[in-house]
């Protein structure tokens, strides 16, 4: 007799729990799904919820602005490249739940609510802001791995070359490469001139020692 359940003791079939009414508007049918929304402005960072129970409608308008926001504001931090993308998995799970419920409607047998639906947003990627950030992350990717071409330093080695500047009377020296129009090579790196047995270009504390390339007029010091 303990192992009998209260509905078995009276007679009464149990009763099915309610489903749930939407948070915001109060229609049926609504579903529980969590949306979520991340902002990550290099040490700011936010990863808030947003909980239903959503009706189709409303959880749709939900996810898109928790998505938009998420693509706008939280690419700007290190963590942001694992919380933004998995805040946009979990934006995308929730979706596909919403939208697979029937169009809202007033709960039968109940006053009619004075709330409505919320109205259709635009769809995420149709929003311009949804495209700036993505495209400004973009940009300094590229910019970055453009810089990362053969620059000045990791021209000053050991047999690399040395431009003049002609025009200021060798106020000024460019390291080059030695492919291209040059008039001296580096034969060697010291910390003090007195280390260079003749010309030198001194750079940031360095000191390149010369010989003149072939051709080339004869070489004085830039300090």
């Amino acid at each position: 007799m303990t192992d009998l359940i209260d509905s078995q003791l009276t007679g009464r079939p149990e009763t099915a729990p309610a489903k749930p009414d939407c948070v915001v508007c109060g229609h049926v049918p609504a579903a529980e799904v969590t949306f979520y929304r991340h902002v990550g402005l290099v040490l700011y960072v936010r990863f808030n919820r947003i909980q239903g129970p959503f009706c189709r409608d409303c959880g749709l308008a939900k996810m898109r602005d928790a998505t938009a926001e998420t693509i706008t504001s939280g690419l700007w931090s290190p963590v942001s490249f694992v919380l933004a993308p998995l805040a946009l998995i979990r934006n995308l799970i929730g979706r596909r739940t919403v939208l697979a419920l029937d169009k809202p409607v007033p709960r039968p047998g109940q006053p009619e609510s004075n709330l409505a639906p919320l109205l259709p947003t635009r769809p995420v990627f149709h929003r311009f802001k949804s495209w700036f950030a993505p495209a400004v992350l973009a940009a300094v990717i590229a910019f970055v791995a453009l810089a990362d071409l053969p620059s000045a330093e990791k021209l000053d080695v050991v047999g690399g070359c040395v431009k003049f500047d002609r025009v200021l009377h060798f106020d000024s020296a460019d390291f080059v490469r030695c492919e291209g129009d040059h008039d001296a090579v580096i034969t060697s790196i010291e910390n003090t001139w007195q280390d260079c047995p003749g010309p030198y270009v001194e750079k940031l504390y360095h000191y390149y020692c010369l010989e003149p390339a072939p051709g080339a007029g004869p070489l004085i010091n830039v300090p």
